[in-house]
């Protein structure tokens, strides 16, 4: 059985990689006998595949811990949420158009930051072409 436990013990082994990762550089940059290519690729591939595992096992307890949770629930796939509950968030918020004094401030801002559009395409930029238009040419 996985509980949240076992999903905070996952994710601090999964976090060993950056010791892991520490011990090859401390190798590779200050060791006494200095590993070959083909020690250093095998011992990457070994982390590699190492990590894959963990990584695949903190997934599969995460999503034990949400059957069970769903279970405890009486909760089906299309009525329970994944991840967390929106319900707090404001749908039916929309971007509302700039009025006079905001598209104002808006050119003031520019002047400010000196950008001037680019003669080929408009865009705002601190010369005058932007990058896109010199490397297209």
């Amino acid at each position: 059985m996985n509980n949240m436990y076992d999903i905070e013990q996952n994710i601090m082994k999964c976090w060993q990689v950056c010791d892991d990762l520490e011990t090859i550089f401390l190798e590779v940059g200050d060791g006494d006998k200095q590993p070959t290519p083909d020690e250093i690729v095998n011992t990457l591939m070994g982390i590699q595949q190492l990590y894959q595992w963990k990584f695949s096992q903190l997934f599969e307890s995460y999503e034990n811990v949400l059957r069970i949770k769903r279970k405890d629930n009486n909760m089906t796939d299309d009525k329970w949420p994944l991840e967390s509950d929106f319900s707090e968030i404001p749908w039916n918020n929309k971007i509302r158009a700039m009025d006079k004094e905001e598209k104002d401030r808006a050119k003031v801002r520019e002047q400010s930051n000196s950008l001037t559009p680019c003669i080929t395409c408009g865009v705002l930029t601190k010369q005058k072409w932007c990058n896109f238009c010199l490397s297209k040419e």
